[in-house]
């Protein structure tokens, strides 16, 4: 039986947005928590990883979840940074790599993309509306020595990645699942006002 981790990418600085995006909310729920619940049905073990200012604030999170910051050999090389620690932290077969500011997430995704897991198949990519979903997917143990040689180049693109490795895309329609909260008019136009239509 093959294991799977899943990998939550928290480690970003939300500069864009200017406060921790993983803790702001919808519907009373805050965003991490949708990307934890949309891999905990099928996860054998996960994984959270920040940087240090935020590392202390989610140390309340239940005893399953690893919180951890970036491995000393890739810090602050940015996502794939992420994806490669938590790789490294964690021991399984795939990884499903999750961020934390799509609060619209649903398991549903990965359920889908899961069944093109095969012999061969090194990384299972959505593409939504032309966008490439690099950070909601799903990638196999051995695409780790990739990105680690990758990073020690500095070489930081996740699309680069994708060059070298053997990906399947699959297309999705769902567009709301992967909408990114980067702005604070993102997440006006998407939570406040979409909560407030429902009053």
């Amino acid at each position: 039986m093959e294991t799977i981790a899943g990998i939550l990418l928290a480690g970003g600085r939300s500069r864009r947005f200017g406060s921790p995006k993983a803790f702001l909310q919808r519907e009373g729920k805050y965003f991490y928590h949708y990307s934890m619940d949309s891999i905990k049905s099928f996860a054998d073990s996960i994984v959270l990883v920040t940087n240090e200012e935020l590392e202390v604030s989610f140390r309340d999170e239940e005893e399953n979840v690893a919180i951890i910051t970036d491995h000393m050999d890739v810090k602050g090389l940015g996502p794939l940074a992420g994806i490669y620690t938590g790789m490294e932290h964690a021991s399984a077969d795939w990884y499903v790599t999750v961020p934390i500011d799509v609060p619209f997430i649903d398991s549903a995704v990965f359920q889908t993309l899961l069944t093109y897991k095969k012999e061969g198949i090194d990384a299972i990519v959505p593409i939504v509306s032309g966008n490439i979903q690099l950070l909601l997917s799903i990638y196999h143990c051995r695409v780790k020595e990739v990105i680690f040689d990758q990073l020690q180049q500095t070489v930081l693109s996740a699309h680069q990645l994708l060059e070298r490795i053997n990906v399947v895309y699959i297309p999705m329609e769902e567009e709301r699942y992967f909408y990114n909260i980067n702005r604070q008019a993102d997440y006006q136009r998407w939570i406040v006002d979409g909560e407030n239509e429902k009053e």
